[in-house]
């Protein structure tokens, strides 16, 4: 036992160590981002965070393109205009999440640069406007022409680059798992500072804060300042975090956990400016989700893998089922309080530790199984032996009314034949003979219950039933008979005198079951049916027919086994039993 509980309890310690191994290695990641995202997805729709203030978010669309016929790199008319709206609009911050010119194109068009400088020069004063840098291919963030910066400051340079998980989705602007994230500030988390909030830019984006974003169109923007329309613009923008961005379906699109364009409700591939509006908003409410401290999950994954413990019944199956749920339940709820709580590797921990558990304890029951089949094979007949291993036949004492054909079949002056037998041959005969006798019997799917010095008794339809339990008794007494004859063959060359044989065969209900003591017992057959037999048998010498049989079965099998009407007989303890006799031989 000891050993045993010593070797149960390393291979729990070697699940922990692969547990923590898949944990810390990081191998089931993707399976928790996906459950994160599903999660960010019912959150939003069941548990939905609206923000009082939301961010604006300003769309340079394909409406946008399609009216103005410039070059991008060539709006600094229209950039300068929609700058002298917002400055008209007073925001409490402006993102610009568009690259701005890195060199000055007065060569090109004099004073062409004057617009988009004025602009800045007039939003200056009234909101700060934060300059967008990305990472070029070189691994450098792009430079900006130098005269807008010193406008706005330095101060107001701000990251808008984007680091993709293994999956090729956006999930944080987090520097410490993206390092040139690091080199420059992001952008929302300069705006969110703007604005009086001090929290970190760390973590996971919490994607469950706010609705589908719409969006201005750039062009409107520009229109109502055409317009003098302050009141639109003061409605809009008025104290709003604002973001300007690219709004076209198939440029600057990152894939997100959820669909957050309201245009596209089922798109998760969306403008890249959602992103950085999503991570303010994020700032806004209850800060960027943390993961939970590693110490925690190594603590859990330890728990799991005490599924290796304990049976496999219905308690710990009903466990292990539950398990995963409560842990998707419990992630869920530490999701809604901005707590990132992975669970595949300790959900994979304990389906290890069961699966094993329970694969273990399958090979021991096969090979307990196999070892009880072959240790009892010779013992109990096939039919017992298959519903012990099967774990059908009751253990209890006591038995059940069955209904069944009895046989019992003895040697002919068997005691005589002893006298000149030494005791070692004499057994030698019996196993020859028995072994097939028992294989007839067998082979009709019949019991045999016991051997009583020469004879044996059997019986049909117990353990397992039988259409017709008479039927397949007459069948093995009629195989008994051929054997026979191939044993006496076998008597006679080796000068042995020849076997004779009577089989009685009684049908009726009987109590099948085990009968003994709780230490010792065997299944049985108990009832007057089991004597009547035992005198039928009795009969077969005076009556000189080697099967006797009851009305009782012959009635059941009929005439095709030439059976002879004997009439009624008496038999020692019992009233007159109407007998038919059988010769196979004859």
């Amino acid at each position: 036992m000891f050993l045993k509980s010593k070797t149960h309890l390393l291979l729990f310690l070697a699940f922990l160590a692969l547990g923590s191994a898949i944990q810390f290695s990081h191998a089931l990641d993707w399976v928790d981002r996906k459950i994160l995202d599903q999660q960010f997805s019912l959150l939003r729709k069941y548990r939905p965070q609206p923000l009082n203030n939301d961010v604006v978010i300003v769309g340079i669309d394909e409406k946008t393109f399609a009216t103005f016929k410039e070059p991008f790199a060539l709006w600094h008319p229209y950039l300068g205009k929609f700058l002298r709206a917002m400055a008209l609009a007073r925001p409490s911050a402006l993102g610009l999440d568009i690259v701005l010119p890195k060199h000055s194109y007065h060569f090109l068009l004099p004073q062409y640069d004057q617009s988009l400088l004025l602009g800045l020069i007039a939003i200056k004063p009234v909101a700060p406007v934060f300059l967008a840098q990305n990472m070029d291919p070189d691994g450098k963030f792009n430079q900006i022409f130098a005269p807008y910066i010193s406008i706005v400051g330095k101060n107001s340079l701000a990251s808008v680059m984007v680091c993709l998980d293994d999956d090729g989705t956006a999930r944080s602007l987090d520097p410490y798992s993206c390092p040139q994230l690091a080199q420059v500030p992001t952008m929302s988390g300069k705006m969110a500072h703007q604005i009086g909030v001090q929290r970190e830019n760390t973590g996971l984006i919490d994607f469950s804060v706010g609705a589908s974003f719409d969006y201005v169109p750039f062009g409107e923007v520009l229109d109502w300042f055409d317009q003098h329309n302050e009141q639109q613009l003061a409605t809009l923008f008025r104290d709003k975090l604002v973001l300007l961005g690219v709004i076209l379906p198939y440029e600057d699109r990152l894939t997100m956990p959820v669909a957050l364009l309201r245009d596209a409700p089922t798109a998760r591939a969306v403008p890249g400016v959602l992103l950085h509006a999503q991570a303010l908003r994020s700032l806004m409410a209850k800060g960027m989700i943390h993961p939970a401290p590693q110490y925690y999950l190594f603590f859990l994954v330890g728990g799991a893998a005490l599924f290796w413990f304990g049976g496999n019944g219905f308690k710990k199956g009903s466990a292990f089922a539950i398990f995963p749920l409560v842990m998707l339940g419990v992630s869920f709820w530490l999701l809604s309080k901005s707590l990132y709580f992975p669970v595949s590797s300790i959900i994979g921990s304990g389906a290890l530790a069961f699966a094993s558990r329970l694969s273990l304890d399958t090979i021991l029951q096969i090979r307990e199984k196999r070892f009880i089949r072959d240790a009892f094979s010779s013992y109990v007949s096939p039919h017992i032996l298959k519903e012990i291993v099967a774990g059908r036949l009751s253990q209890n004492l006591g038995g059940t009314r069955r209904k069944v054909c009895v046989l019992f079949s003895d040697i002919r002056n068997f005691t005589t034949r002893s006298e000149g037998l030494a005791p070692e041959k004499l057994i030698g005969l019996l196993n020859e003979y028995f072994s097939e006798m028992t294989q007839a019997i067998h082979n009709h799917e019949g019991t045999v219950d016991k051997f009583i010095g020469d004879g044996m008794m059997a019986f049909f339809g117990a353990p397992n039933d039988l259409d017709c339990p008479e039927i397949n008794a007459i069948k093995a007494a009629q195989e008994m008979l051929a054997r026979l004859n191939i044993v006496n063959d076998s008597l006679q060359s080796r000068g042995i005198e020849p076997i004779a044989i009577g089989i009685g065969l009684h049908a009726g209900e009987v109590v099948i079951g085990h009968v003994g003591s709780a230490t010792r017992h065997e299944y049985t057959a108990i009832g007057d049916v089991v004597n009547t037999a035992s005198r039928l048998e009795g009969l077969t010498k005076e009556l000189k027919y080697p099967i006797i049989c009851s009305a009782q079965v012959a009635k059941v099998v009929g005439y095709t086994y030439k059976l002879t009407d004997l009439g009624n007989h008496a038999v020692k303890g019992h009233s007159a039993v109407h007998v038919y006799g059988g010769n196979p031989g004859a």
